[in-house]
């Protein structure tokens, strides 16, 4: 593991730790490869103040065909008034959140060895194991405020499932590691035949040892799309951004153009599409002594930006997904 200092885009005190001194945690995906199931969900808000509607728990689960539980997370979403400005309606499972719970924290972190993600998957952990949403779960000692309130939410999702008259949602989730420090995670939620929800995310390796690209170390133990400081770094040849999109407008788009089209694979019209394919991009060093191409007036926009990369790991996973779900009848073709 790296022990050197590691600095991000933000500026927040948390952005100084020493990835060696951090209490571990994980921001990976429970399964690998592809799960499928009824899908379940669950929220409540609390703490709220001065107006505001308070946090967001959300509790999401995955039952397949022979009843068993194969995926089960609990994210949460600070408040609109959250005390600090930088993490104002921030998810915090996969943000810079847990860094500045480990520095805002130090003492209880310290004393407890655990962050916010730590609590979740403790209890997470439970449910895959005992199949049980319905039992006294252990909490960690030291156990967040947040998760004490949200495990309630078990109980709401335990409920639904016994529900004879509740007609859930069917869930298609696919996680590829793609070998250089970013593993991409594809989820689609089906209702009456109509896909409703196609998410795609692409998460950073836990460790700054697991990511290749040196310029994306800075953002190990996060996701693309819930970063609060990511941006694409510039790749070999440029003295600028190759793309000007933000990672989460590519995948707004992309969920919003599937929902209304019911086509997967139709990406036309979504940001960064057309250009030369320049590949993955970020499975291998960048490269200093290769010829920069540039213009005088960057305020042009006269040079041909490349196709995202974004969009050849996508479609790769959607075509696993889309012929499951061709097979399973969910979609006709």
């Amino acid at each position: 593991m790296m022990v050197d200092k590691v600095r991000w885009l933000g500026s927040g005190p948390w952005h100084e730790d020493n990835e060696a001194e951090l209490i571990d945690w994980t921001v990976q995906p429970q399964y690998q490869g592809l799960i499928k199931g009824n899908y379940y969900y669950a929220d409540l808000r609390y703490s709220g103040r001065w107006g505001d509607p308070g946090h967001l728990g959300v509790l999401e689960v995955v039952v397949d065909d022979s009843g068993k539980k194969t995926y089960a997370e609990f994210n949460e979403t600070t408040m609109g008034n959250y005390y600090v400005r930088h993490f104002q309606n921030v998810s915090k499972r996969r943000t810079e959140f847990q860094f500045f719970q480990d520095f805002h924290d130090k003492r209880r972190s310290v004393a407890y060895g655990k962050v916010l993600a730590n609590g979740f998957k403790y209890v997470e952990d439970q449910i895959l194991e005992k199949q049980d949403l319905g039992m006294d779960f252990d909490l960690l000692t030291g156990a967040s405020f947040s998760m004490k309130n949200m495990i309630g939410l078990t109980k709401v999702i335990d409920e639904k499932i016994k529900d004879e008259n509740n007609k859930p949602q069917k869930y298609y989730g696919y996680v590829e590691n793609f070998g250089y420090g970013i593993t991409g995670w594809l989820q689609v939620v089906v209702e009456d035949g109509k896909i409703v929800k196609c998410f795609y995310d692409e998460i950073f390796a836990d460790h700054t040892s697991e990511i290749i690209y040196d310029d994306l170390k800075q953002f190990y133990r996060q996701s693309k799309y819930y970063s609060t400081t990511y941006e694409d770094p510039f790749p070999s040849g440029w003295d600028r951004h190759a793309w000007l999109v933000c990672f989460k407008d590519q995948s707004d788009e992309l969920n919003k153009k599937v929902c209304e089209t019911q086509d997967m694979f139709d990406i036309s019209g979504l940001p960064c599409v057309e250009g030369p394919d320049m590949g993955v991009v970020w499975d291998k060093p960048s490269k200093d002594d290769v010829e920069l191409i540039s213009n005088s007036d960057a305020t042009q926009r006269s040079v041909t930006r490349p196709r995202s990369p974004v969009w050849n790991n996508y479609l790769r996973l959607a075509k696993i997904i889309h012929e499951e779900m061709v097979k399973d009848g969910i979609l006709s073709k």
